[in-house]
């Protein structure tokens, strides 16, 4: 799936929608109920094939959750079905945007994370004891 092609996107756009219905999903509204002056969000979760979206208080989609392991109720997503390149680990991460040119900011010290700047959306490769844990789609704005 084209995740990265559904950021920006609004709720009730007709792709967004079929990802939806086809997944069985429900959308949460997740208000700031503290008045701590936190942005409302909603969230859509498709636990059995490993994603999560969330969308902004004006439902616009700004960030994907790839679950490339099991994790917080989430199967892993199948790997065919990601729509972004699966870095194993974080040195083939690093060498992976540096082959294409892309700029990116890693994590100091250990070798937590490493996040690509796309222009319009990012990718945030997150590793777990040398292996990739999960993927995060998010728009600029998020």
């Amino acid at each position: 799936m084209d995740f990265a092609s559904l950021l920006g996107r609004q709720l009730k756009d007709d792709e967004v929608v079929e990802v939806l219905e086809v997944q069985d999903m429900q959308v949460v509204y997740d208000f700031d109920r503290t008045h701590e002056n936190l942005e409302d969000v909603y969230w859509a979760a498709a636990q059995a094939s490993g994603f999560q979206l969330r969308f902004d208080q004006n439902q616009k989609l700004d960030v994907v959750f790839l679950y490339i392991a099991a994790s917080e109720g989430f199967r892993p997503i199948a790997r065919d079905e990601a729509g972004v390149p699966l870095y194993e680990s974080f040195d083939e991460a690093k060498q992976g945007f540096t082959r294409e040119g892309i700029s990116f900011r890693e994590s100091p010290g250990e070798k937590w994370w490493v996040k690509g700047d796309f222009g319009s959306n990012t990718r945030h490769y997150e590793f777990r004891d040398d292996a990739l844990f999960r993927v995060t789609l998010s728009t600029q704005a998020a």
